[in-house]
């Protein structure tokens, strides 16, 4: 097991089986797993409370999607990282997002290894992000 204690993350999908499969990943792998959000609304509001460094998102939800949540997060948050989470492969989705500011994509069906190999890409722009800031008082 890596040792990921260090890195946050908060992981907003509307399927309680996603989430979990997502949940136990991370979790097994060493990631320390703060939050579950299960629709864009709670996204925001758990993302600013929380402050995770990452942020897996599902692109499909009810009520507010992940790329309208994904927008309102990079207003108050613009240094999280954010991986989006979806079947779709529509190039209007993928750009959207793109254009939001995601660190990267985990296209469902997914794998543990697809998935730790995303977020471990990630990791290390934490972790320099964290060495260029000064410490927080």
């Amino acid at each position: 097991m890596a040792d990921n204690k260090d890195i946050s993350v908060l992981i907003v999908d509307d399927n309680d089986m996603t989430r979990e499969t997502l949940r136990v990943i991370l979790r097994h792998d060493g990631y320390n797993v703060i939050g579950e959000a299960l629709d864009g609304d709670a996204a925001l509001e758990m993302a600013t409370r929380l402050k995770p460094d990452i942020i897996l998102l599902d692109v499909v939800m009810p009520k507010v999607s992940g790329i309208e949540a994904l927008k309102s997060i990079r207003m108050v948050m613009q240094d999280v990282f954010v991986l989006m989470v979806t079947a779709s492969t529509d190039q209007e989705v993928v750009s959207e997002a793109v254009k939001s500011g995601i660190s990267g994509y985990i296209i469902k069906p997914f794998n543990a290894k697809k998935v730790l190999d995303t977020v471990g890409n990630v990791v290390g722009k934490v972790r320099a992000n964290r060495k260029q800031k000064p410490a927080q008082t």
